[in-house]
């Protein structure tokens, strides 16, 4: 299964997405998602210019071979922009991986382990009611995982209206609904304790992003100030950044982004990790994550037994026709169960129609920089 042709495709469907085809001497096609929200054309030039090269000609069949050769052969290892290229590349191997064996990726990584990935959906709003109004909406359509965020940009760290909002939001709702708060990141130690505390009446499902990645040492004065269960990993681009929490139980969740932290390969492996001392996925799934993306978590998601839950993105629901011509196949959401499935056919069963990509030009669009009131760089 000869590598021939080796390409990076940039579009904006709505959102712009890195995506990566492999094509092999006798036909077969496999996509991955390599999108770096913000720094897109990086991962463009990397892949271009340093990573597509190297796999002219390579046995697209050596997934795990393409993986040690691609992280550990430049030497310069790792980072965002070159885990983003290398989890395209994986992502694809093993969509080709499938197809050529006629079975989907999931029945490759050990088969299923469940009918569906149960989802959570974003509910935040700036005002409790249009949360609560969210919310509702989001439980007619079978989702009861539900995040809850109140107020947005630079109100994430307004402690007490979280606290306060969230535990309204509890009060309104009810017992039932799983709640998840996202605090992106942007928290001090001190926040994210005053947060955590006030939110244990909310009986979270977790708390999500409470601190940077940086210092891991603070996970541990986290875990022991508090009873909710902490989630954390979208920032994490090294699979191996994630181990000290996972093996010191400082997290309950392991939440990496497949199209940062090195591809279904090491999702999959830090998934065999998490299990083994009893922590759960729950994959990023944000909007800049592409429906090849979504599609590969969820082939993960299906595999692993420790499977928690799934964030979901409703494509079509955020940017419209736009997705649907370029995209076909994919992950679909069952509304009686609340979760995510992929087709059996073989490999992701996602299909991308280059053309129509090609017409949706890529649109320079960073993230913002948030500033505190005195003027001092503050976290997104």
């Amino acid at each position: 299964m000869e590598i021939r042709h080796a390409d990076v495709l940039l579009t904006r469907p709505g959102r712009n997405y890195v995506l990566v085809r492999l094509e092999t001497a006798d036909g077969l096609v496999g996509w991955g998602d390599a999108t770096l929200n913000g720094r897109e054309k990086a991962v463009e030039a990397a892949l271009a210019e340093h990573v597509l090269p190297e796999l002219d000609g390579r046995d697209a069949s050596r997934v795990e071979d393409a993986w040690q050769s691609l992280f550990r052969g430049t030497y310069w290892r790792g980072g965002p922009v070159l885990d983003s290229a290398l989890s395209g590349v994986d992502t694809a191997l093993w969509d080709l991986k499938g197809r050529a064996a006629g079975v989907p990726v999931y029945d490759m990584l050990g088969g299923r382990t469940r009918e569906y990935a149960t989802v959570y959906t974003r509910c935040g709003a700036e005002r409790v009611d249009d949360i609560v109004e969210n919310a509702e909406a989001a439980l007619d359509r079978g989702i009861d995982h539900l995040r809850v965020n109140v107020g947005s940009g630079d109100t994430y760290l307004d402690v007490a209206r979280v606290v306060d909002g969230v535990n309204e939001v509890r009060e309104r709702l009810g017992p039932a609904p799983e709640l998840i708060v996202d605090v992106h990141g942007r928290a001090g130690p001190r926040e994210a304790r005053r947060i955590a505390t006030g939110l244990e009446p909310a009986d979270l499902c977790f708390l999500e992003d409470p601190l940077r990645p940086e210092n891991k040492d603070v996970f541990a004065d986290l875990r022991q100030a508090t009873t909710v269960p902490l989630a954390t990993g979208e920032l994490f681009t090294d699979p191996w950044e994630m181990r000290p929490l996972i093996e010191d139980r400082l997290v309950d969740f392991l939440r990496v982004d497949l199209a940062h932290v090195g591809g279904i390969t090491a999702a999959s492996k830090l998934a065999t990790v998490a299990e083994h001392h009893y922590v759960e996925t729950a994959f990023h799934g944000p909007p800049d994550l592409s429906p090849v993306g979504q599609a590969a978590s969820v082939h993960v998601d299906l595999s692993v037994p420790n499977f928690g839950v799934q964030e979901f993105t409703d494509y079509a629901e955020v940017y419209g026709d736009a997705v649907t011509d370029v995209f076909a196949g994919g992950a679909t959401l069952d509304e009686s169960v609340g979760g995510l499935d992929v087709p059996d056919d073989p490999g992701l069963g996602i299909e991308v129609d280059r053309e129509a990509a090609r017409e949706y030009d890529y649109e320079r669009s960073h993230l913002p920089t948030v500033r505190h009131e005195d003027g001092s760089v503050a976290d997104w």
